[in-house]
């Protein structure tokens, strides 16, 4: 075979043809540059979208634990039963005539 018809052989290639689509180009390039280049890109935004579920997460959780703090303090303020009881078992606190014993579980 001679050069010239080697050459038109390659060019009228399948694969060829595909490469030479400008507006497959076109789109690949758009795609790279979305993916990797744009001040914008893919793979910063999946992070952000990562980062404001781990925070969303965050929030239920310290919105729940919000709650039951606020549960705790209206229950230790309205009965003193129980704020005598929490400040004993939280904090140690005794009476003067008592003592008290630590009793820890071995894991």
């Amino acid at each position: 075979m001679r050069l010239k018809e080697r050459w038109h052989l390659i060019i009228d290639s399948p694969v060829m043809r595909i490469i030479r689509n400008k507006y497959l180009v076109t789109t690949l390039a758009f795609v790279v540059w979305i993916t990797f280049f744009d001040s914008n890109n893919l793979i910063q935004w999946s992070r952000v979208v990562l980062n404001i579920s781990e925070q969303e997460s965050r929030k239920s959780y310290y919105r729940e634990s919000i709650k039951a703090t606020e549960e705790m303090l209206n229950e230790l303020s309205s009965n003193r039963d129980s704020l005598e009881k929490f400040a004993r078992e939280r904090y140690l606190f005794k009476e003067d005539d008592e003592d008290v014993f630590i009793v820890e579980e071995k894991r």
